[in-house]
């Protein structure tokens, strides 16, 4: 047996642990020859590189699964065919990683630009959203909610809740009009969407909204509508449709209320565009 290896020689050689050469053992990957009085593992040349072929595969994520098959029936189609198996799930993940990071980047400049812009009144050209608003006004139970999402369920997974993290309630202008702020409702942005999927939903369209962001609790809310409204009048414009808020950090990100930020957005036109 001196010209073949010992398990423990192997191991140290591919700096793998000897457990994981015994379970290549067990599921026939990587026969070794036993020795019935010592019960020794001994492995020989052709093993050797045998294993190095098995390792090249699996540090390239390939399954031991698909490994052993390939294995079992080795020729060149057949490692083309893995390698370029392999090489399409890999693209598939680089483009999820891409999208992760984008969302991630989006997130943090949400971040970094809200905080230099807390307490500042701000008109922002707003491009056009796409989606369902679902009414929470006459919505009295956990229940209710519970059903009233579940009617919404379709929306709800391609909704922007789950893509950018963010929960949109609105105010109507109605309610706006009459400086009542505690009746609400959700709003549901789609992305992405089809042309025929987009004739279901309500469209806002693109428009210039006075916003303004603020650190602190939601019962803060009320008191930075009469803000925003005052300065919409103050400054020649008035409201032109429902509100949108973003509640960009909420309960669910926050323990602490103190750090919650919502950003009120209010759809404005010139009063004199009205007039004429």
């Amino acid at each position: 047996m001196k010209d073949k290896f010992l398990i423990g020689e192997l191991s140290k050689l591919f700096n793998i642990s000897t457990d994981t050469l015994r379970y290549y053992d067990k599921i026939d990957l990587v026969k070794p020859e036993y020795d019935e009085n010592n019960d020794y593992r001994y492995y020989s040349i052709r093993n050797f590189f045998k294993l190095s072929r098995i390792l090249f595969l699996k540090n390239l994520d390939i399954s031991l699964g698909e490994i052993k098959k390939y294995m079992g029936n080795k020729n060149t189609n057949n490692l083309l065919c893995l390698l370029k198996k392999k090489e399409e799930e890999i693209d598939v993940k680089i483009n999820r990683l891409v999208n992760l990071k984008k969302k991630i980047q989006t997130k943090l400049e949400l971040f970094e630009n809200i905080e230099g812009e807390l307490e500042q009144i701000i008109i922002k050209k707003i491009p056009q959203r796409i989606g369902e608003f679902i009414d929470m006004n006459n919505v009295e139970s956990d229940y209710e909610i519970k059903q009233t999402l579940k009617r919404n369920e379709n929306y709800l997974k391609i909704s922007s809740w789950l893509i950018e993290g963010q929960i949109y309630t609105s105010l109507s202008k109605e309610n706006m009009d009459k400086g009542i702020f505690n009746k609400f409702r959700y709003f549901i942005e789609i992305v992405p969407i089809d042309s025929e999927f987009c004739k279901q939903l309500t469209v806002i369209p693109e428009n210039e909204y006075a916003c303004v962001a603020f650190l602190g609790p939601y019962r803060d809310m009320g008191k930075h509508y009469q803000l925003l409204i005052q300065w919409i009048e103050e400054n020649g414009y008035q409201i032109a449709g429902d509100s949108i808020e973003k509640n960009i950090v909420d309960y669910d990100f926050s323990d602490s209320e103190n750090e919650y930020i919502s950003e009120i957005q209010i759809p404005i036109i010139k009063k004199k565009l009205i007039e004429g």
